[in-house]
């Protein structure tokens, strides 16, 4: 029986007509007008409303990108990593080992970016409060005035005491994450304000190794992030 033959034979009626052929030919080559599976075109719908709400929530929305995701798991990472780092101090010295850590540095982006961003940009650059990339500072003479001042808080302006939801292991960071913006290029920054600070290179003493001995720490820290995300992806 050839494909363009529609002569029925009992019992051949249903398969006829769910066989049925187009009446268009590309190269010689004709389709079935078969109507595709139930549960398949089903699973289609489902997908395409729960990519609406996907796209709405993580693209437009609130929900978490992936790189925030790890910026707050190598954060927890590197929070317990701190204990092997034994005890330290808000100084000049540790401040300044702990800022040329580039492990430690970049867990403290997520950090920065969740509860200092509002008022500072994502980079650094200033809105609310001031600029902490260019050479002046309001408030900062040496290194360790950036812990006074996030622990402590401005009064009299929008600079809340952080020692009320911070731990000081993680204020001493955040604060050698913002003595490292120093001299970096936001996209937007706002103009200087006060008083041009001594280099940070000045308040540099015996105390402060040219390499953090922290950074094998942190790289097991971000190694160990890693781990855990592939885990729970």
């Amino acid at each position: 029986m050839s494909a363009n033959d529609h002569s029925t034979t009992p019992g051949r009626e249903a398969e006829i007509e769910y066989d049925k052929l187009m009446n268009h030919e590309y190269d010689g080559i004709r389709e079935y007008d078969n109507p595709l599976p139930f549960w398949w075109v089903w699973l289609w719908a489902a997908s395409v409303v729960f990519s609406i709400g996907y796209t709405a929530w993580y693209h437009m929305g609130k929900g978490p990108s992936i790189h925030e995701k790890y910026e707050v798991a190598v954060t927890r990472a590197v929070e317990q990593q701190l204990a092997g780092l034994g005890e330290i101090r808000a100084d000049n010295a540790t401040i300044l080992r702990l800022m040329r850590d580039d492990g430690m540095m970049d867990a403290m982006a997520g950090i920065f970016r969740g509860n200092c961003a509002q008022c500072h940009g994502n980079e650094g650059g200033g809105n609310i409060g001031p600029n902490l990339t260019d050479e002046k500072y309001k408030n900062v003479v040496e290194p360790a005035d950036f812990y006074t001042v996030i622990a402590d808080g401005i009064p009299g302006t929008s600079m809340p005491a952080w020692s009320q939801r911070l731990r000081e292991p993680q204020m001493i960071l955040l604060s050698a994450y913002v003595a490292r913006l120093r001299g970096t290029t936001p996209s937007i920054a706002i103009a200087p304000e006060g008083t041009v600070a001594a280099p940070w290179s000045s308040f540099e003493t015996d105390e402060t190794p040219a390499e953090a001995p922290a950074e094998a720490a942190s790289a097991d820290a971000r190694d160990a992030a890693v781990e855990g995300e592939a885990a729970s992806g």
